[in-house]
């Protein structure tokens, strides 16, 4: 892990806050413009959010997010003014991100209101939030934490329960804390409703394509995309096209998706690290244990539904896990490969009315047929056999 020293650091986050500052006093916002917020490194969803909002409807096009979309960062490195005389030469809707609070945009907040004459349509400047179960979204910054290099004056644990520990004592933030973080933009969401609304990341990483697309297609609304549900199944499709060379795909990106390299999704898998991140909370001392779950607690009052779920379902710890079978990829190449993918019968029959992109089971060759049974087996499945209740228990 590359480390700093902590009088760099606050330099250059000193920097940034005044970079801030001035962006506030300066830059505003566009009809059609939209803006990820985020806490936490899932880089495959900022990639379906460019390709949603720039054009192309292309995750996987090379070079996608070599725009200077962070607003913070690009102003920092070219200096304001050079800046903003870049990113107005971009044309149609633009895309940026940020890491900051609410309070601390970089941009004047709230916007104006839209003009009908507006050459880019009567969109307002949109900002989506992904916030997730923070047993996920914490696992996910250990991994790329402690994979890539990353300006941190301080050392990073090497251990998942030391990590754990660091955050919840708060002897390591990560622009800022996660749980505050998410509460100030629920707030800014009921406040804001037409420009501003979270989103689990979550709901995007499932094993079942109709859900992602069902989730796609409220992205796809609320950033008022002409013909959503068409632009949402074609987005969909694609997710889990990987092509042959997926380093070429990545290749310049600061961030590159943990599991897509290994032959996996492209969104980050959900239950295996839900799992290591509750093994290693099992193993931290019990006032850390007791620590996270009071920290839980805050999003259970959120004005924001999305917010309340996570923080409920995350209270469960173990019991909110799927069986490992049902947290695994159930096709893929990889999968495929190895063997444990979960065949799709219906295709083996020529009658699945999905197609392969959008079926949540493997439809690749190989897969031995199934033989259907008999008809006498089939009628004995369809004779109920009821058990008569004990004396006195039956109503």
């Amino acid at each position: 892990m590359a480390m700093i020293n902590a009088k760099v650091f606050e330099g250059r986050l000193s920097m940034y806050q005044q970079t801030t500052a001035h962006l506030q006093s300066c830059f505003a916002l566009r009809p059609g413009d939209v803006v990820l917020a985020r806490l936490f490194p899932i880089i495959s969803l900022q990639r379906m959010l460019v390709s949603l909002v720039e054009g192309g409807l292309n995750p996987w096009q090379p070079g996608l997010l070599n725009k200077p979309h962070y607003l913070e960062a690009g102003a920092s490195r070219r200096g304001v003014n050079n800046y903003l005389s870049e990113v107005e030469t971009w044309t149609g809707r633009r895309c940026f991100k940020t890491h900051n609070f609410p309070k601390m945009l970089p941009f004047a907040w709230p916007p104006e209101p839209v003009c009908a004459e507006n050459v880019f349509g009567k969109v307002p400047p949109k900002i989506v939030v992904f916030v997730a179960d923070p047993r996920y979204a914490l696992a996910l910054m250990k991994e790329v934490f402690s994979t890539k290099s990353f300006v941190n004056p301080m050392p990073m644990p090497c251990d998942m329960t030391d990590f754990i520990e660091a955050i919840v004592d708060q002897k390591l933030q990560v622009f800022g804390e996660y749980f505050d973080y998410a509460l100030a933009w629920a707030d800014e969401a009921l406040e804001h409703p037409a420009n501003v609304r979270l989103f689990s990341a979550e709901r995007f990483a499932s094993h079942n394509p109709r859900d992602v697309c069902q989730a796609v297609v409220e992205l796809a609304e609320f950033l008022e995309v002409p013909k959503a549900s068409e632009v949402a199944l074609h987005l969909v499709s694609l997710l889990s096209q990987s092509p042959p060379d997926v380093h070429a795909v990545f290749q310049g990106d600061s961030l590159i998706p943990l599991d897509v390299m290994h032959g996996g999704p492209m969104i980050e898998l959900v239950g295996p690290r839900l799992q290591a991140f509750q093994d290693a909370l099992f193993q931290a001392s019990n006032p850390v244990q007791c620590t996270f779950r009071r920290m839980l607690t805050s999003w259970f009052d959120a004005p924001s539904l999305c917010l309340a779920t996570l923080g409920e379902s995350a209270a469960k710890g173990v019991a909110s896990l799927l069986p490992i079978t049902c947290s695994r990829p159930w096709k893929g190449k990889a999968v495929h490969r190895e063997g444990t993918c979960r065949k799709c019968v219906f295709h083996l029959r020529g009658i699945c009315r999905n197609s392969a992109e959008m079926c949540a089971y493997c439809h690749s060759d190989g897969h031995a047929p199934t033989k259907r049974a008999s008809r006498k087996k089939r009628a004995q499945r369809k004779v109920r056999v009821y058990t008569p209740s004990p004396d006195g228990l039956s109503s």
